[in-house]
């Protein structure tokens, strides 16, 4: 798989989308599934041709299907780019096929909705993940981080309060953005702990 994927990321990368859509299609071990798929996005092709190849992934193959991990990895690319509204115009394609999103994808939406300045509307897909799936506790840090980044530290503090309640064992990671948010908090970093 590790050959194909670099071939076909190659091939992204160093032709136009018309010859690189027929490239892609006749390299006979492309094997037209979502690990692969999704490997080849997270390879970071060029954005443009990174959304032509994963439109082309679903007709490719009578077979395919994305899935979580195929739209996540695109859905990221897009946050990444700053494509903020195409990112949430995917994430709504994606639940009108049917799709779940899992934490990680709306992990990834809420970093990248934060990082385009709106905190709120990261808020807001917390809120939704809340009720369509199980938070992980990569997803409170994530959360936590946004909270503390926009200075709503209080909130911060409530989530982390939440996670700890759930049962989620802080990380090294989790740890870091209470250090690096708290430590001249005072009181608020001595009542967290």
């Amino acid at each position: 798989t590790r050959d194909v994927v670099r071939r076909a990321t190659a091939i992204l990368r160093d032709h136009p989308w018309l010859a690189a859509r027929p490239l892609l299609l006749s390299l006979p071990d492309l094997a037209w599934d979502s690990h692969t798929v999704a490997r080849v996005l997270k390879t970071h092709p060029p954005l443009q041709k990174a959304f032509l190849f994963f439109r082309l992934a679903a007709s490719a193959s009578p077979t395919f299907r994305h899935d979580r991990f195929t739209y996540t990895s695109m859905i990221h690319l897009l946050g990444e780019a700053g494509r903020v509204p195409a990112m949430l115009s995917l994430l709504a394609e994606m639940l009108r096929a049917g799709v779940a999103p899992d934490a990680a994808t709306f992990t990834t939406v809420m970093h990248w909705l934060a990082r385009a300045g709106d905190v709120d509307g990261a808020m807001r897909v917390w809120a939704e993940m809340k009720e369509r799936s199980r938070p992980t506790v990569v997803s409170y840090t994530a959360c936590v981080k946004i909270l503390f980044d926009a200075g709503r530290a209080e909130e911060a503090r409530r989530v982390f309060g939440e996670m700890v309640a759930e049962g989620l064992r802080p990380t090294c990671k989790t740890y870091t953005v209470l250090i690096e948010h708290l430590a001249n908090a005072g009181d608020l970093f001595d009542r967290m702990l």
